[in-house]
């Protein structure tokens, strides 16, 4: 059996721990950290980078949106049923065949 630093025999083997009342330390506070608290968040996205996010992915929604209806828009059932309905600008996309050159 060797001998130890603080002058016992050890076995070799870790030895058995007594656990009493563990002493309550504050949490120490870093002065260069963050000032905030834990922010709440759900996988990593927090209110205020959702609401960033958001707002990205709602104008890029807005360009594909409007993409979408001015390359849809001589269709005649999108022109039809969509585009000459929008209230300032509906007007343009009214196409009014002349009575001579409809066949029916």
């Amino acid at each position: 059996m060797a001998i130890s630093q603080e002058g016992f025999q050890s076995s070799g083997r870790t030895p058995l721990r007594v656990y009493n009342k563990q002493p309550t330390y504050n949490t120490y506070i870093s002065p260069y950290g963050p000032k905030t608290k834990h922010i709440p968040n759900l996988m990593g996205l927090s209110f205020p980078k959702l609401l960033r996010y958001g707002t990205i992915a709602s104008g890029f929604g807005v360009a594909a949106g409007t993409f979408a209806l001015f390359f849809f828009g001589e269709v005649p059932k999108v022109r039809n049923d969509i585009l000459s309905k929008v209230p300032v600008i509906g007007e343009y996309w009214v196409r009014e065949v002349p009575p001579e050159d409809n066949p029916f």
